[in-house]
């Protein structure tokens, strides 16, 4: 039994970014499906725990809140979880808030609770094993190695491995895309380059180049600017360590690039070195901030922005938005049928006179940050951020967790976190809110 509890939440690391919908390839069902495999984990997690703690009794319940008082994480993962049941109540579509996006169910609060339990568990489990945190990580590299290997394959074979897809959409693997699956690579990156400054073994060295060419293998921009900040956060602390990893990081882009080009030409991207890209996330972000401003407090619950946003564009900004993020060049916008509760519908006319009728099924802010005040407000933005912060205190020290943290987040600046990424986000935080702590098997409750 102690031997699963050492392992079990590494194997939840390894195994979370493979996990995939057995019935059918569909992002909701991939979705769902990481929705059961998080609470099956839960439930071992717990069973674990109390296991472990035979003495602790319901009538122990009354020291829970000095337990929490001198582990204040925990109570922030409840003032968290406290918050987002609130959110979601006020919600004007609660039912949405409560199970997430209509399209995907990856947002709501049922995904939120998983996900605050994964870090509590997590951090719990930390108290009585110091060293939880490196097998974490561990489990993180094995996935995310898994993944590079799929991603070349995808590429080499000029096929989806489980989604089946245009080959210009590849790699994919597990995830419902390139840019998705890029924001996974720069947290495994991270892991293997603080692997690697701490270590400085060719194995590593090996990981981290191959997570490089994997990352290449993107063309997302987001991703090489997260590879280069963790290369530069080694540097700036153990600078021998640092410039292997910018080294070893830019060769492996240019190798995927290079793969790309001779062996999937479809899949590469020419908008890599434009400024299109980066003009649609302003629209993103503009309609972000007026919905953040709109309800600043608790927010719309999640799912529920996306049939919103059209009223936070101007009818101008909307007709450029729509050119330049979907291909509608020249088209002029007629009209918007966004009915309360509904998808928005645009009436587009095309330059040769046909009309057309677009609906839009998702919006994401584009920016981690402004996605979870979209849907759970400021305040709980501002807890989150406290706790990031703590965790990413750790940069000098190049642990492997924190550099996996700060390289997710780099991304998340320009994209959004996703199922895909979050489990595995959540329990590499509750690692790292732990570390340096020694072990306390006598401050359970």
């Amino acid at each position: 039994m102690n031997l699963l509890r050492r392992w079990w939440w590494p194997l939840f690391a390894f195994l979370y970014p493979l996990v995939v919908w057995p019935f059918g390839a569909s992002h909701a069902g991939v979705v769902l499906a990481k929705h059961y495999f998080t609470l099956f984990f839960l439930l071992g997690g717990l069973f674990l725990e109390l296991t472990a703690h035979p003495q602790v009794h319901f009538a122990h319940l009354r020291h829970l809140p000095r337990f929490l008082r001198s582990h204040p994480p925990l109570l922030l993962a409840l003032f968290l979880a406290l918050w987002m049941g609130l959110a979601t109540a006020l919600s004007p579509e609660p039912q949405v808030a409560l199970t997430g996006s209509v399209v995907d169910y990856s947002d709501g609060l049922v995904w939120g609770l998983l996900m605050v339990g994964v870090f509590a568990l997590g951090y719990l489990r930390s108290l009585f094993d110091p060293e939880l945190g490196q097998r974490v990580a561990l489990g993180v590299l094995g996935g995310a190695g898994v993944l590079a290997l799929g991603a070349l394959a995808e590429v080499a074979l000029h096929r989806g491995l489980y989604y089946p897809t245009d080959p210009g959409n590849l790699p994919m693997v597990t995830f419902p895309g390139k840019g998705h699956l890029a924001g996974y690579f720069a947290l495994g990156f991270g892991v293997a380059a603080g692997f690697f400054a701490q270590r400085r073994n060719t194995a590593y060295g090996v990981l981290l180049l191959l997570l490089a060419v994997a990352l290449g293998l993107t063309f997302n921009r987001a991703g090489i600017l997260a590879l280069f900040g963790v290369g530069v956060a080694v540097l700036l602390w153990r600078r021998q360590a640092g410039v292997w990893v910018l080294v070893l990081g830019l060769l492996g882009v240019g190798l995927g690039w290079g793969a790309v080009r001779l062996l999937n030409p479809q899949g590469e991207r020419a908008e890599l070195t434009s400024g299109h890209t980066f003009l649609t996330r302003l629209y993103y972000w503009k309609a972000a901030l007026g919905g953040i401003a709109a309800r600043p407090l608790f927010g719309w619950g999640g799912g529920v922005f996306e049939h919103r946003w059209p009223a936070y564009l101007s009818r101008l900004e909307l007709e450029q938005f729509l050119q330049s993020e979907f291909g509608k060049r020249g088209s002029t916008l007629l009209g918007v049928n966004n009915a309360p509760g509904g998808d928005p519908v645009f009436l587009l006319r095309h330059p040769d006179g046909v009309l057309e009728q677009m609906r839009i099924y998702l919006f994401r802010a584009h920016n981690g940050l402004l996605e979870y005040a979209l849907k759970w407000g400021l305040p709980w933005v501002i807890a989150y951020l406290w706790l990031l912060s703590s965790c990413l205190r750790w940069v000098p020290e190049s642990h492997p967790p924190t550099l996996g943290l700060l390289g997710a987040w780099i991304f998340f600046l320009f994209w959004f976190p996703t199922p895909g990424t979050e489990g595995v986000l959540w329990l590499l935080m509750a690692q790292k809110k732990n570390q340096g702590n020694p072990s306390s098997p006598g401050s359970a409750p």
